[in-house]
């Protein structure tokens, strides 16, 4: 999942920019959307950003999953770094929350899929095996807020 919509507050460290109201919003919706989702992750994991963890914490207590956790290899890192942290865990399914433009790339390396991950946008990606750089993976489905409030995208 990408994080939600984000402020750019003047003199705010990029690390520290709070999510917008509509990136609340958003996060919460998706977060109702997601609760339905079986099995639930068994891991939530976050880049440190403040608004990446304001996404996860908002769409955990939305959806009533367990609690994010903080990994500093999703903040300014790449792909490889990302499939580190996949592959670190023993969790067959799990949420990870970070930015682009390494969200996309790294779909593109699991699934070889052309995605653009828009803000609060999740994709639900099936691996089989542990993941690695190539297609190796399907992508199931891509959720945005525009699709879950029912509006269209443009």
């Amino acid at each position: 999942m990408r994080h939600a919509k984000a402020d750019r507050p003047p003199g705010v460290a990029d690390r520290d920019r709070p999510l917008a109201e509509s990136g609340r919003r958003d996060a919460a919706s998706i977060g109702s959307a997601l609760a339905r989702l079986r099995p639930a992750p068994s891991l939530v994991a976050s880049s440190p950003a403040r608004r990446a963890l304001e996404t996860a914490t908002t769409v955990v207590a939305a959806a009533g999953w367990v609690e994010p956790q903080v990994y500093p290899a999703l903040y300014r890192k790449g792909v490889d770094d990302v499939l580190g942290v996949i592959g670190s865990s023993d969790s067959e399914v799990m949420l990870l929350v970070g930015h682009e433009p390494t969200w996309s790339a790294t779909v593109s390396a699991l699934t070889g899929a052309s995605v653009s991950m828009v803000t609060a946008a999740v994709v639900a990606i099936e691996v089989p095996g542990r993941p690695g750089m190539g297609a190796t993976g399907s992508l199931v489905w891509m959720l945005t807020p525009h699709l879950v409030a029912g509006r269209p995208p443009w």
